[in-house]
């Protein structure tokens, strides 16, 4: 064979290796497939096939842990039948985008089928969080108030001591005021006899006008 001819065959051999386009990687049913989301969760996908399609998702990202499972029947859409691996392709790229794909994600629904019915959507029918967040709650619970009873401080003590006064005052305001001791019968008739005999000092010693004041004055004087 002539050295062209040889050297053409290479070419054309080379060509058509440069054309052909690198198989994808097809994923077999009960395959784990792994991958970090963008919220750094380390997180395991499993498919199976049990008349519908069940695919379960484990994630971890420290210390908690979370796993949920999807089922559904993608089959009824056409992109599926035809490509099932840029179907989950998609699925994959669109968990990794998530923070706690389990939380955010209720429903799968790549791209290439998100025009078929809702029976051909891979929904959450079950999931499960224990962890940091539960382990959270439970100390936030049991750990012990921060309010205790508090001591009295120095105002309080002051304030109270004002508000005793106040009720103090209040009783002492509120007493009933003490009537003058009664007066002896002997007593009176002394005071009787007194201010006749200023009256009658009065008459004789002092003009009508001023007799009354008079009168007032020499009782004064008698006692």
């Amino acid at each position: 064979m002539p050295s062209g001819a040889c050297l053409l065959l290479v070419v054309v051999c080379c060509l058509g290796a440069l054309g052909q386009t690198p198989k994808q990687k097809k994923i077999n049913h009960g395959e784990e497939i792994h991958f970090q989301t963008k919220g750094k969760d380390a997180c395991t996908m499993r498919v199976s096939d049990q008349g519908e399609i069940h695919l379960r998702l484990e994630c971890r990202n420290q210390g908690r842990a979370s796993w949920c499972e999807y089922s559904g029947k993608p089959g009824l859409c056409g992109a599926f039948i035809s490509n099932p691996t840029l179907y989950w392709s998609q699925v994959v790229l669109g968990l990794r985008r998530l923070n706690e794909p389990c939380l955010a994600a209720p429903v799968l629904r790549p791209t290439v089928c998100q025009g078929a019915g809702p029976e051909a959507q891979l929904k959450q029918g079950a999931s499960g969080l224990k962890g940091a967040h539960l382990s959270s709650q439970q100390s936030e619970a049991s750990r012990p108030s921060k309010l205790g009873p508090r001591s009295e401080g120095p105002l309080q003590k002051d304030s109270q001591a004002v508000q005793m006064g106040k009720r103090s005052i209040k009783k002492v305001g509120k007493a009933k005021p003490t009537a003058p001791p009664p007066v002896k019968p002997t007593q009176q008739g002394q005071r009787a006899r007194r201010e006749e005999e200023a009256m009658r000092m009065a008459k004789e010693y002092c003009w009508e006008p001023l007799q009354k004041i008079c009168s007032f004055i020499i009782g004064i004087f008698l006692g």
